[in-house]
């Protein structure tokens, strides 16, 4: 085998044949299905993270274990109608409790502490941040919006001189504002993050479908008196985009060579170089996107957050749309 650069070899365009078994096949299937799950985990582990911030199994096993208990309870017999197997939701019943609720209830339940004055509180929140947290938190705290800018806009914006102290307090709300479209741009990022994940699995999952069916064909080239039965067809054609003129000769080429009823070395060789290109770009396939999550914001992260920010904040149509075409307006009012 050649050298190795990631899960999978390539194979040697001399003396292939004592590498090229049906024990070697089926390792390899089985490496290629065992890489995508692993890359499946992941993407569906981050893909719940980022769309829950994390889970509540603890409060949620709390409430099916009670939910459990009721079930067999001499009451919960009397109502038929109310029968139904664990675990099995048809509809939305009305005594339902939701994961936040339940999180609600327990914070409740925990013993209630004296009332604390500013300077505790701001003490206590200091003393739970981590070390990220906290080189945030200051990094925030002693930066400001430069005073002669804001002082020049409000003037722009006022047509005349404005105060001193409401220029501190413009710089203030202004710090504010610049931090939620900086939060918001940070929510872009990963979510395009997540997008590039999502989309460099597609292409893993595919390959190694590609793979499995030139490594199968030529197994089947060589190993003559092997049949192989698996979910592998070989003969299947790939599909591919009229955009990318490589991709088109390489999907072309590959569909040809897996169709063919020839055995001759002409045929295998041109397989193998044909699964040689698929595993360099199989391997060459990173679904982690942890190495990007501490990257910096680019600017279209920044436009992107500020026209997110606008139509969420906008109410109100803009005056130029108002009366467009025919409308008077009125709707508006």
């Amino acid at each position: 085998m050649a050298e190795t650069h990631g899960p999978l070899d390539k194979i040697p365009m001399e003396n292939y044949p004592p590498q090229v078994t049906y024990a070697n096949y089926m390792a390899i299937k089985h490496m290629i299905d065992q890489v995508i799950n692993e890359d499946q985990e992941y993407v569906n582990w981050k893909l719940k993270n980022h769309r829950t911030g994390g889970t509540m199994d603890k409060y949620l096993n709390t409430y099916l274990k009670t939910a459990d208990e009721e079930t067999q309870s001499e009451e919960y017999e009397k109502h038929p109608r109310k029968k139904r197997k664990f675990g099995e939701v048809n509809e939305v019943p009305k005594d339902m409790k939701f994961p936040r609720d339940i999180y609600e209830e327990y914070i409740q339940e925990l013993p209630r502490p004296r009332e604390l004055d500013q300077q505790e509180v701001k003490k206590l929140f200091v003393d739970h941040l981590d070390e990220e947290q906290m080189n945030r938190y200051e990094v925030f705290k002693r930066t400001s919006l430069a005073k002669n800018q804001v002082k020049k806009i409000s003037g722009i914006v006022t047509n005349q001189t404005v105060a001193a102290n409401v220029n501190l307090l413009l710089g203030g709300i202004g710090k504010i504002f610049v931090g939620e479209v900086v939060e918001k741009a940070i929510d872009v990022k990963l979510k395009w993050l997540m997008g590039l994940m999502a989309n460099r699995f597609y292409d893993r999952r595919v390959i190694g479908n590609k793979l499995k069916k030139h490594l199968k064909k030529l197994t089947l080239l060589v190993e003559t008196e092997e049949s192989i039965d698996d979910s592998v067809d070989e003969q299947e054609s790939d599909t591919y985009y009229d955009d990318d003129k490589g991709e088109v000769v390489f999907v072309q080429m590959s569909n040809k060579l897996l169709k063919s009823t020839k055995n001759t070395e002409e045929i295998r060789r041109g397989i193998i170089k044909q699964y040689n290109e698929l595993v360099t770009q199989f391997n060459a396939v990173d679904v982690s996107v942890e190495k990007y999550m501490n990257s910096p914001l680019l600017p279209e992260h920044i436009r992107e957050a500020w026209r997110l920010y606008r139509l969420e904040n906008d109410t109100v149509s803009s005056a130029q749309w108002r009366t467009q075409g025919e409308g008077n307006g009125l709707l508006f009012r």
